[in-house]
């Protein structure tokens, strides 16, 4: 399943479309909170900051359509970076 497809009518029905809304929240919420928690992981000597941060890139992209195209842009400016992770993002 690619990043931000459609449910493909699942959320056609009022209940599920809450569910939808509430889950993409929520993923956004979670991608946030790591990408805060990474920033001050980067300046220990253990490489966990880097690794947290593409995480939490990768998730919040799947849960944002505008952040999907906003952290896809940035990084097709940066070749190298973005031949290493256009897989994770779905192109």
């Amino acid at each position: 399943m690619a990043l931000n497809e459609s449910t493909n009518g699942w959320s056609k029905h009022p209940i599920a479309g809450v569910v939808t809304v509430i889950a993409r929240a929520i993923g956004a919420a979670f991608a946030l909170f790591l990408m805060a928690i990474s920033i001050p992981l980067f300046f220990i000597p253990l490489p966990f900051g880097l690794p947290l941060f593409v995480i939490s890139l990768i998730i919040l992209a799947a849960t944002s359509t505008r952040a999907h195209t906003f952290i896809t842009t940035t990084l097709k400016r940066f070749p190298w970076v973005w031949n290493k992770l256009k897989g994770a993002f779905g192109e």
